[in-house]
């Protein structure tokens, strides 16, 4: 695991922890580091977009961060890095969000023991510069429906028109809008698929 990371670890133990699942123990698991680690990814992934996209807009600038910091994404990155044998975790088979919250429980333990320079680093490299992001931009209908907004001048919103669902398992249904009037909605299991599905729609159907 510690080869990954380029350098010699000071705190081993917060890596070890950051590898913990839940399900593994239900008070040293790596959620807290997750959500470290989810801040410090959006800040840098924020940052780069910024600094290395000097005209363009915001929505161009969100609709990357999107793709970068995006669940799919980070779920393909940490299958990627991560062996099975690495998690700790008591589940007999391990879904493909885990490898995606791994990876931020790492960006955070990275943070905690080395300071943001090494998380920056492992961010650019590993996520930032990943070899999925272009697989994923040609499936990013919310970014081609933002483009052709841009370009004809019209207004794209979504609004969120249902949730359905205990917490921990929600379905949301979300609604696009071109112009203030409804052109497609769809239901996923977080808001972000769903306005994805819902772009898909608008962008096959209306234009």
């Amino acid at each position: 695991m510690f080869k990954i990371l380029a350098y010699n670890p000071i705190n081993k133990e917060i890596y070890l922890k950051a590898l913990q699942h839940k399900s593994y123990s239900v008070k040293e698991n790596n959620e807290r580091l997750e959500f470290l680690g989810d801040a410090i990814l959006d800040f840098i992934v924020a940052k780069q977009l910024y600094l290395e996209n000097p005209n363009q807009e915001e929505g161009f600038l969100s609709q990357q961060r999107a793709i970068i910091v995006g669940r799919k994404h980070l779920n393909l990155v940490g299958k990627k890095i991560f062996l099975d044998s690495y998690i700790k975790s008591n589940l007999k088979v391990i879904p493909k969000s885990v490898y995606g919250n791994t990876l931020e429980s790492i960006i955070g333990a990275i943070y905690i023991d080395k300071g943001i320079e090494q998380a920056q680093q492992f961010i650019i490299e590993h996520i930032y510069s990943s070899e999925f992001i272009e697989e994923l931009s040609d499936t990013d209908y919310k970014s081609k429906l933002l483009k052709l907004s841009q370009k004809l001048k019209i207004k794209t919103t979504y609004k969120v028109i249902k949730r359905e669902g205990p917490s921990h398992k929600q379905e949301f249904l979300v609604a696009v809008y071109i112009e203030n009037i409804k052109k497609a909605e769809a239901k996923a299991s977080s808001i972000k698929e769903a306005e994805q599905k819902a772009a898909k729609k608008a962008y096959n159907s209306v234009f």
